[in-house]
């Protein structure tokens, strides 16, 4: 059984997504302070992609704050991949995107395959702000700088829509990407792609870059549509949310009552300490 262990960093900025997908990837509850004090999360996930291949995710959620900038340049070294969001309700988000490029290039020696375009809040479409003709441009630039086609996502870490999706794309490409440098890899990936076409494409035909360049704003407005959810079906989802997070805070409530719980014997024990101390002294 082959193991590959493969550093992602989910990049943006604050208020994307990041976390979110994260979260709902992993089905973990986020922990705001550990990102706020040392400007980073981190979260595994292990894969079995078929007998012989089994690959792990290392997955560095990156604080999108400015006052972080310095302090993220530690963690880029030895990604592989880079999952660059925006926030489809946020234009400034998306013109921001190749910052996080350089920064991620810049720090990482070299060692970076590709990256995965991802549109998050898909289920705002009707607050959309973002143009489509900025979205083809930035996915075409990157992807003639990296000489490879950069996949483009559009998701919702709130439905959950496309979420998974996100992480095959990156398999798929590293498998792909990773493979043309090892033979071992090579086969192993024949093994776990077998029937399926991969995304990634070599781009040094430049025949298949304007095919890149070809689709239009119109094509991508009718994927936004189809993204599209009835008003219901939000707020079906947002009730959920609000039953799953009404549970997460019963169970820290208890929690916190246990604790207090604990204190107070505590407290009664070194209580009791200090006074035998103070006999013992007279």
């Amino acid at each position: 059984m082959t193991k590959l262990v493969w550093k992602i960093v989910l990049m943006g900025d604050a208020k994307v997504g990041k976390t979110s997908i994260r979260r709902k990837y992993l089905g973990q509850i986020t922990t705001k302070e550990y990102i706020y004090t040392i400007g980073c999360d981190f979260a595994t996930k292990t894969l079995k992609l078929s007998d012989n291949l089994r690959v792990q995710y290392q997955i560095f959620d990156l604080a999108g704050q400015q006052k972080f900038d310095k302090v993220r340049a530690n963690f880029y070294l030895g990604a592989k991949v880079g999952i660059l969001v925006y926030d489809i309700t946020n234009q400034e988000s998306l013109k921001n995107l190749p910052k996080w490029v350089e920064e991620a290039l810049k720090n990482n020696e070299g060692g970076l395959e590709t990256f995965i375009i991802v549109g998050n809040k898909i289920d705002l479409i009707d607050q959309k702000t973002v143009n489509d003709e900025d979205v083809l441009k930035f996915i075409g630039q990157l992807s003639k700088r990296m000489g490879h086609e950069i996949p483009h996502v559009f998701s919702s870490a709130l439905t959950g829509e496309n979420i998974n999706l996100i992480f095959e794309k990156v398999t798929e490409n590293l498998l792909h990407l990773v493979g043309e440098k090892s033979e071992e890899i090579e086969e192993l990936a024949k093994e776990v792609m077998k029937g399926k076409e991969l995304i990634t494409k070599d781009l040094r035909d430049e025949s298949q870059w304007e095919k890149t360049l070809a689709k239009t704003p119109t094509q991508m407005k009718e994927i936004f549509s189809r993204a599209e959810k009835p008003i219901e079906k939000r707020v079906e989802v947002l009730e959920n949310e609000i039953v799953q997070l009404t549970k997460e805070i019963a169970q820290l409530t208890n929690e916190i009552r246990n604790l207090e719980v604990d204190l107070a014997a505590t407290k009664n024990q070194l209580h009791k300490y200090f006074n035998q101390e103070k006999e013992a002294f007279r």
